[in-house]
């Protein structure tokens, strides 16, 4: 080993005594020197060439068919919480009665007492400042009759009794659910859907499943739109039926004329006491009988702009959803003067007019009142 360290050393001052000479390419020549002189000394020491040694250090060889690609996780479904829905609310004013609340909310008389409380009492008056809420859609107001109890009450609506014992508004829950106590009166809310129509041989004459029978027996060149439409100009002729009459006349006759020429698309029922006339934007709308206007302007409630007439006569009609209103409130119509023209507005999907008749306050359908 000390005669291989000697030859060693002797080559490498040999080397940097040739290195050391000057040279042209001044810049290549001292590394060519020390690369020559680290591969004598590899060769030497370890016996072989020193380009035989690899440049980076060996390891695990891993061939594709080792990788395995790792199943991607499936991508969370978003879970769609319930959408909280908004409730009317109305805030009680000065000169507010139980019918003007009602009429102003949309809803019918007798299912005030499900606004205030369940022990309300109709000769308690209403407390101003007191925000009064809707029920929950296809909620019904209920009141006990002597005799009824709560598993008969839930039976008639056709829900479980604990469905109207956890309502938090009804109030039941003081008392253990296979014990409760109904006073007579009392107001509870219950939860049902409204009743939905199946269909069978005698539907309705606005029922879609009826239309294509009637239609197959009318003339061939029957015009389904004028067929189906309701109303019309001259139904009625205002100057002659009140030629005798004073011009602050207000109690109407009680005989309804329809108050526009349009077409029928939502007729009465339980989740719409009302009848929906669809028309072109604009088209004029008129009394349908005498009476005082009542309410002309704005409801937050969703009328939109609306006319509400008492007739005086223990009848109340409604008109919604108006483009325009033209008459003001304290003034006395008469039946088939222009009122306002059709319009979408509040809570609509298109141009039509929201049309209600209310009978001692309490909502009724207008096609049993309505002139055809």
């Amino acid at each position: 080993m000390g005669h291989r360290m000697g030859r060693l050393l002797k080559i490498l001052i040999a080397m940097l005594g040739i290195g050391m000479q000057p040279v042209r390419v001044v810049s290549v020549a001292p590394t060519l020197g020390l690369a020559a002189l680290a591969i004598m000394l590899m060769t030497l020491l370890y016996g072989r060439p020193a380009s035989a040694l690899p440049f980076y250090q060996e390891g695990t060889v891993v061939l594709p068919a080792d990788i395995t690609t790792p199943t991607p996780s499936p991508p969370a479904t978003p879970v769609l919480l319930p959408t909280p829905v908004a409730l009317r609310t109305y805030t009680v004013q000065l000169g507010d009665t139980l019918l003007s609340v009602a009429l102003e909310m949309g809803i019918d008389l007798d299912d005030m007492a499900c606004l205030i409380r369940p022990d309300f009492a109709w000769a308690q008056p209403l407390v101003i400042g007191d925000a009064l809420a809707m029920p929950p859609p296809d909620t019904r107001c209920h009141a006990v009759q002597g005799g009824e109890t709560l598993t008969t009450i839930a039976a008639q609506y056709g829900v479980p009794p604990d469905a109207v014992y956890a309502l938090a508004w009804n109030r039941l829950d003081r008392q253990p659910l296979d014990a409760v106590q109904l006073a007579v009166g009392l107001h509870l809310r219950i939860p049902t859907a409204a009743p939905e129509f199946t269909g069978s041989a005698k539907a309705p004459a606005d029922a879609p499943q009826a239309f294509l029978p009637w239609i197959l027996h009318q003339a061939i060149d029957t015009s389904p739109f004028v067929a189906l439409a309701v109303g019309g100009p001259g139904a009625v002729n205002p100057a002659a039926k009140s030629a005798n009459i004073p011009a602050n006349w207000p109690y109407g006759s009680g005989h309804f004329t329809w108050p526009l020429y349009g077409w029928l698309t939502q007729s009465y029922r339980a989740d719409h006491r009302a009848i929906d006339v669809a028309a072109n934007l604009g088209t004029p709308v008129t009394a349908a009988d005498r009476g005082v206007v009542l309410r002309a302007g704005w409801n937050e409630q969703g009328y939109g702009r609306f006319v509400i007439i008492d007739h005086n006569i223990d009848y109340i009609t409604l008109y919604a959803h108006l483009s325009e209103v033209l008459v003001g409130e304290g003034e006395v119509v008469a039946q088939g003067q222009v009122i306002g023209t059709v319009g979408s507005t509040g809570n609509s999907t298109g141009a039509h007019l929201h049309f209600e008749i209310r009978d001692f306050g309490r909502l009724t359908n207008p096609l049993e009142l309505l002139g055809r």
